[in-house]
């Protein structure tokens, strides 16, 4: 019993000395240091995908890509422009940053293609492509933007009547299934359909879906399109046709807002012209939203659209007329109460001499934003539109052609105006790729890039939004932390 005694009683001192220790040593609260700052890195990957329409009789399609130049210490890795369902069939590959690189596709492609960049290569790599239709349906110029896959897209401005044909065009570039579900939204609230719930893509997969067939009943002259991916992530890209009126595709709209800049809006010519403002709450409430024009000399109100209500999770759809005769400009969109996104449609001239394209709000260029695909020379011309909400502004302008060096210009925007500037272009080239970036000191800036071509008396047009693309990613730190050993209170 007392040799049992004894050794409880040393047991138990030393589990004193322990405890005792580690409070001693314990780091206490006021002397921890504090956790390290994350860090931004260049991103060392990047993917974009380019939706393909098979091609119309006569039609044309190119595919461009840019590496913006590389900054200070970057170097190694690669571009290309690959199939999306054959990664070894590479089309077209970049030579090195600030060299653009483009490939023409044809009626036997049926392939959407991605953008792929690694290394010095991948900061801010954007692709593009312009389809151009000469004559019969969907005359005119198509121009489409190639996105990063997502899990969570909107568009505003397709429509189900029964001259419009709005395919949305879904890839998974992925290497497992993509379950996707597309809600549509019209006037009169959600519009209910089975057949676009779970549907499936695997791996290196592509669909084209009609989006009346979503639901043959509801006739709707404009949607809003919500594409979710629930599981993986989908390449998505709305193209909506018109008759001979033309055909282009929906830029997608970005994060809902309360303040929305829509920029690219060309100067309409007489009453030949129509500007279609569509407005969407996706969070369900209601809102008021005021609505501005900033112009070539100041910023306006329209006559009897000052102001309007958009009701949650229904879509408002209402004709401007030519509110920019004249001149390019911008709407400037405010809202009240909820987040919204918004889409335009435009046309240009009437009947057979009519184009439409298509527009959405325009992000703030924060960074460098590439438009790979540009034209220039005989009836072809590409144009910039720039404006300022706030305050003045300052951009570079900066053309790549495959060959000779690089062309700037300096573009200067006052407050609360839209201006428009014709593109640099390198001496000789018939394509190119440009490179926007704002000065230090700028006001915020929003932009977007016109093609226009005359074809048989008619002008074809397509505009696209310079969005900033994706250089850095933050990298949380890690240090070592010893506490995570000692007995913790």
């Amino acid at each position: 019993m007392k040799r049992t005694t004894l050794s409880l009683a040393a047991v138990v001192a030393l589990l004193a000395v322990v405890v005792g220790l580690a409070v001693v040593t314990r780091p206490t609260e006021s002397k921890a240091a504090p956790p390290p700052a994350a860090a931004r890195v260049p991103v060392q990957q990047a993917e974009v995908s380019c939706p393909f329409v098979r091609q119309l009789p006569g039609s044309s399609t190119t595919v461009s890509a840019l590496a913006p130049p590389a900054r200070a210490g970057a170097n190694g890795g690669e571009a290309n422009v690959v199939e999306l369902g054959d990664r070894t069939k590479v089309r077209t590959r970049i030579e090195a940053p600030g060299k653009p690189a483009s490939v023409g596709v044809d009626n036997t492609d049926v392939q959407p293609l991605l953008g792929t960049a690694s290394g010095a290569f991948a900061p801010g790599f954007g692709a593009g492509a312009i389809t151009r239709v000469p004559s019969n349906a969907g005359r005119g110029l198509a121009g489409v933007t190639c996105e990063a896959s997502t899990t969570d897209r909107w568009f505003v401005g397709a429509a189900t009547t029964e001259n419009r044909e709005a395919y949305l065009y879904l890839s998974n570039s992925r290497d497992t299934p993509a379950v996707v579900d597309v809600e549509l939204f019209g006037r009169n609230g959600p519009i209910e359909s089975e057949a676009g719930r779970g549907m499936s893509l695997a791996p290196g997969a592509s669909t084209a879906i009609l989006l009346r067939t979503l639901n043959p009943s509801a006739i709707e002259p404009g949607l809003a399109v919500h594409v979710i991916a629930r599981s993986g992530r989908v390449g998505a890209a709305i193209r909506d046709q018109e008759g001979a009126v033309g055909t282009d595709w929906l830029p997608s709209t970005g994060a809902p807002g309360r303040n929305l800049v829509i920029t690219g809006l060309p100067a309409i010519t007489g009453d030949a012209g129509n500007v279609q403002l569509m407005l969407f709450s996706p969070s369900g409430e209601s809102t008021d939203v005021q609505l501005s024009v900033a112009g070539k000399v100041n910023t306006f109100k329209p006559v009897e659209h000052e102001t309007t209500e958009v009701k949650g999770n229904k879509l408002t759809v209402f004709d401007l007329g030519p509110v920019n005769r004249g001149d390019a400009g911008a709407l400037r969109l405010v809202s009240g109460r909820a987040d919204i996104i918004a889409g335009v449609r435009v046309v240009q001239g009437a009947g057979t001499d009519a184009e439409v394209a298509f527009l959405s709000a325009t992000p703030e260029l924060t960074g460098r934003a590439v438009i790979a695909e540009n034209r220039t020379g005989g009836a072809v011309a590409t144009t910039v539109t720039l404006t300022a909400p706030k305050g003045p502004a300052k951009v570079k302008l900066t053309a790549f052609g495959d060959k000779g060096d690089p062309v700037s210009a300096d573009v200067e925007v006052p407050a609360g105006t839209t201006v428009q500037v014709n593109a640099p272009a390198p001496a000789g080239a018939t394509r190119f790729a440009l490179i926007a970036e704002p000065q230090p000191g700028s006001q915020p800036v929003h932009l977007a890039r016109t093609v226009t071509e005359t074809m048989n008396k008619t002008a074809a047009f397509t505009v696209q939004p310079f969005a900033p693309g994706v250089e850095t990613v933050v990298v949380p730190n890690a240090r070592q932390d010893l506490s995570l050993l000692v007995p913790q209170r």
